[in-house]
């Protein structure tokens, strides 16, 4: 045995045999942070939410580009979304999951309807207050 198929052996003596794997291929995920937070009164409740909200993408920077650039838009269409939603609905971790895909659906047909391609793949919420 060599010196390197030495080192694949174990105690038994048995050979280790090396697997091809493929290279790993990494994204690289860029953010967009709206700069103002958005407010809504929650749908049948007294009480509002203010959120900041920020969404990323893996695809290129055209997406983010795409989204600056339709910004109003967006927070318009954000504000809607948001105001179908009661405080049950937004009730912990599952529901600011549920929000945040709602926003992610809204913000990519917007995009769709505008530039042929959304792209948007996450919703983030940097800060979430309910009062």
């Amino acid at each position: 045995i060599e010196p390197d198929q030495a080192a694949r052996a174990d105690a038994d003596g048995r050979e280790k045999v090396p697997k091809d794997t493929p290279d790993e291929t990494l994204f690289q995920t860029l953010y967009f942070t709206f700069p103002d937070p958005i407010t809504s009164n929650l749908k049948d409740s007294r009480s509002f939410l203010q959120v900041q909200i920020g969404v990323s993408t893996q695809y290129d920077e055209q997406v983010i580009t795409n989204v600056e650039t339709h910004k109003l838009a967006l927070q318009s269409d954000m504000l809607a979304v948001i105001a179908t939603f009661t405080e049950e609905d937004i009730a912990g971790p599952n529901g600011r999951a549920r929000l945040a895909d709602a926003l992610k659906d809204a913000v990519n047909a917007r995009l769709m309807r505008m530039e042929g391609f959304g792209g948007v793949e996450d919703v983030f919420f940097p800060s979430f207050m309910m009062q």
